[in-house]
């Protein structure tokens, strides 16, 4: 195993910027910089996360005084909002701890170290979280982790529904009889259409035509008429949806319906999100929009040391958003509630109560 470490944090400490993390269960995509400019903030970036890296023997969290979290690939965001965390555990050293990111290739294998006690906190998708507490899907055969406690929530992944001009739709219920591009079977932007698509209280069979084009190329169908709305997913802004807007005067449109209060019962790992106006050239209002959160979770690591963690994060909130763009606008009400469904950790709660997540 490897970790990064990382010096304390600093109250105006800039934010660093330029990574990219898809939070689908198990993998942490990359970025893919567009320009010059982009690539040398990447790699400015990159480079100011991997300050030091250092062999480590795997040990369990009573054998030790460092929390280790696990985070993701070095050009995610996972990785970088681990460090983030750690910088403010390392500037408060809570109850004496210290702290150390383990890089990763996603939610899967950072629940997997959770489990074997490599690690004392890690970040996971909701969905997967909430996947691996029940022992279902691709946890079925490790088992339930009857112990996972979610300790608070962090940044999301959105899906928006993009649509070409002179396609009718106006709201999310118009895609009806609508030709819509749902993603590659098995992708993570397929999940997320699919999720949108029940959301919205229709099925598949109530779209026209079912498309089954990648991330790529929904903008070149969409913008010559192929399609009349595609599904996108990812930190916003997207370049993607801004492509769209820019070639053919592409238009989001809100994903809201009847039945979402029940939707959002039945499936609590999924959470209500906002794409501000101004968040794309030529976008006025707010889209109203769905995603998964990502967490901050727990196993064996004793509660009242999960309570330092949060106090810790709660008494620098304000520089600890300051530390990647993807923490700009995380609010200590949205770290507490909405779209976290496994338990809360019995210290992370305490925290709340104590009224450090308002």
């Amino acid at each position: 195993m490897h970790f990064l470490s990382d010096p304390a944090i600093q109250d105006a400490a800039p934010a660093p910027a330029g990574l990219s993390d898809g939070p689908a269960v198990g993998y942490d995509r990359p970025v893919q910089p567009e320009n010059d400019a982009l690539r040398k903030e990447l790699v400015f970036v990159v480079a100011a996360w991997c300050f030091v890296l250092t062999s480590v023997v795997p040990v369990r969290a009573a054998e030790r005084n460092t929390v280790l979290i696990a985070g993701g690939e070095v050009t995610g965001y996972y990785l970088p909002v681990a460090g983030a965390l750690c910088r403010v555990i390392n500037k408060e050293r809570p109850r004496g701890m210290t702290c150390a990111v383990v890089p990763s290739s996603g939610s899967a294998a950072n629940l997997a170290m959770l489990r074997a006690g490599e690690v004392d906190l890690a970040l996971v998708q909701s969905k997967a979280a909430q996947q691996a507490a029940a022992g279902e899907e691709g946890f079925r055969e490790a088992g339930p982790m009857t112990g996972l406690r979610a300790a608070m929530a962090l940044h999301g992944e959105v899906a928006v529904v993009v649509t070409r001009p002179g396609s009718g739709i106006e709201h999310l219920g118009d895609i009806k009889g609508k030709r819509v591009n749902l993603g590659s079977p098995g992708s993570f932007q397929r999940a997320m259409a699919e999720t949108v698509i029940d959301a919205s209280g229709l099925s598949q069979g109530d779209l026209s035509v079912l498309v089954e084009l990648d991330l790529d190329e929904q903008v070149v169908e969409l913008c010559r008429g192929n399609i009349d709305a595609a599904v996108f997913t990812g930190i916003h802004p997207m370049d993607e949806v801004q492509a769209a807007i820019d070639e053919c005067g592409a238009t989001l449109v809100s994903i809201r319906s009847k039945s979402m209060d029940a939707f959002l019962r039945k499936v609590p790992s999924v959470s209500r999100f906002v794409v501000k106006g101004g968040t794309y050239d030529g976008q006025k209002e707010d889209i109203a929009a769905i995603g998964f959160k990502t967490l901050l979770v727990s196993d064996r690591l004793a509660s009242d040391d999960v309570a330092g963690v949060i106090r810790a994060v709660w008494g620098n909130f304000t520089a600890f958003t300051r530390l990647h763009p993807v923490l700009r606008g995380l609010s200590k009400g949205e770290a507490t509630r909405d779209g976290i469904p496994i338990p809360m950790n019995e210290g992370a709660a305490r925290v709340h109560g104590e009224g450090g997540g308002k």
